[in-house]
């Protein structure tokens, strides 16, 4: 626990650590990281708080985390993946745009790859991976929004509670549209 001052000396709030669930995951809000020293100040014997920051950056960074981790159920999280993916759709609209369909898959290294694998034949691989495309887009905005948002928000909040209660909104956003079925 910690309370939280404004420059003037005033008790803005007395704060616990807190920790909500947020589709599956935590958000934790750290009471022991102490970060910029100039931020706190020894005041009748406790360790107090004379800025919001630390509070603010806790939860930017909780808010990002939490977004990643949803993005990894999306896309295969390793090095580079998201290089593949960009390859596979360039090629797969390539693939799709030629009348009639390419004859040879010399120019489609990603695509003869994969037949037989991912589906039968170039042209269900093109179509599957364009349909993987678009629902990443529309998935990935969804959340960029969310995350934007809610961090413009964050950057705005002048006390604990509006953060935690911005907080709260991001969760119930969160279990609204991203929840696991």
């Amino acid at each position: 626990m910690f309370v939280v001052h404004d420059a003037d000396g005033a008790v803005l709030a007395t704060v616990q650590a807190k920790a909500a669930p947020i589709t599956g995951l935590w958000i934790e809000v750290p009471t022991a990281e102490l970060g910029d020293l100039t931020q706190w100040r020894v005041q009748g014997g406790e360790l107090v708080w004379v800025s919001i920051t630390p509070v603010r950056l806790a939860a930017i960074e909780a808010v990002n985390r939490c977004i990643g981790e949803i993005r990894a159920r999306y896309i295969t999280a390793i090095p580079g993946q998201e290089m593949i993916y960009l390859k596979k759709e360039e090629e797969a609209r390539r693939y799709i745009a030629q009348e009639p369909e390419p004859s040879s898959l010399s120019d489609y290294p990603m695509i003869a790859a994969e037949i037989g694998i991912t589906a039968p034949t170039a042209w269900q691989i093109a179509q599957i991976w364009m349909q993987m495309s678009a629902l990443l887009s529309s998935t990935a905005a969804g959340l960029e929004g969310l995350r934007l948002g809610t961090i413009a928000a964050l950057d705005a909040a002048t006390t604990p509670d509006s953060i935690s209660a911005i907080l709260a909104g991001f969760q119930t956003s969160l279990e609204a549209a991203f929840s696991p079925s």
